[in-house]
């Protein structure tokens, strides 16, 4: 599921910096529940002056942490 944050399939310079709408929809969450796991440290975040963004290496990384292995 990682995605490549330099190049997109159109050739054009991928977004790494996701704003927490953005990061809602790509992690399948409420916006409300991003802010609030971001405030907690429970979600990689970064400040833009007084804006939150989310690196999507970062969220791959933590949904790679944060997988349930199947017990099969």
């Amino acid at each position: 599921m990682t995605r490549d944050p330099g190049f997109g399939s159109n050739g054009t310079v991928g977004k790494r910096l996701l704003t927490p709408k953005e990061a809602a929809a790509y992690l399948g969450l409420k916006v409300d529940t991003v802010y609030k796991k971001a405030r907690r440290r429970e979600l990689p975040s970064v400040r833009v002056g007084r804006s939150r963004r989310f690196d999507v290496v970062a969220l791959d990384r933590y949904i790679e942490q944060h997988k349930i292995e199947d017990l099969e």
